[in-house]
């Protein structure tokens, strides 16, 4: 995968992240982890790493790899909140630190069959509504903003149009010449 294939697939699933508005983004490319993708991967990651962003595969397929885009310090943050590191040590997470239960999730997604929806907290849905989805399940939510929402539904909708008009702009920018290390916040 040439890294402007990569890059387009950042301004187009990962906006709100490059723009420090959200924890992290996640997405497939159709490609295995080859040495070409790990050298896009490295690449964005050498520019990327100055501005308090990380680029990383997941999970790994014959065909398929599930990158995940975040801001370590977004996460850290998240990772601060009782809630969440309740849930998460009760699944038998390292909470003391998000990196910790990053590398877990990988580890736990890498021999998984399913997809482990935990990956909400990851992401930086409120926790409520991550919670919310795994133990009540899509039938109960109050709507879809991108997530399935179990708790506030105009915050949520208020942020989902935020991340919608961010990706937007940045796709429209980006067609229009900018980088993507131009249109990354460093944070």
């Amino acid at each position: 995968m040439s890294t402007c294939c990569l890059n387009e697939l950042l301004i187009r699933y990962s906006a709100p992240t490059l723009a420090g508005i959200k924890t992290g983004n996640l997405f497939a490319v159709t490609k295995r982890l080859d040495k070409n993708l790990k050298k896009s991967i490295a690449q964005f990651n050498f520019q990327a790493n100055q501005k308090n962003i990380r680029l990383i595969p997941i999970k790994c397929q014959a065909n398929r790899t599930l990158l995940y885009i975040y801001r370590p310090k977004f996460l850290e943050q998240d990772f601060r909140c009782k809630t969440c590191k309740y849930f998460l040590g009760n699944l038998g997470y390292p909470v003391e630190k998000a990196s910790a239960c990053l590398r877990e999730y990988i580890s736990r997604l890498s021999k998984s069959h399913e997809f482990l929806h935990e990956i909400g907290f990851f992401l930086g849905y409120p926790a409520e509504d991550v919670i919310g989805f795994i133990k009540r399940g899509p039938k109960e939510a109050k709507c879809n903003a991108t997530w399935l929402v179990y708790s506030d539904v105009t915050r949520a909708q208020h942020t989902a149009k935020t991340y919608k008009t961010c990706s937007k702009i940045y796709y429209t920018n980006w067609q229009k010449g900018r980088s993507i290390e131009s249109l990354t916040v460093p944070i």
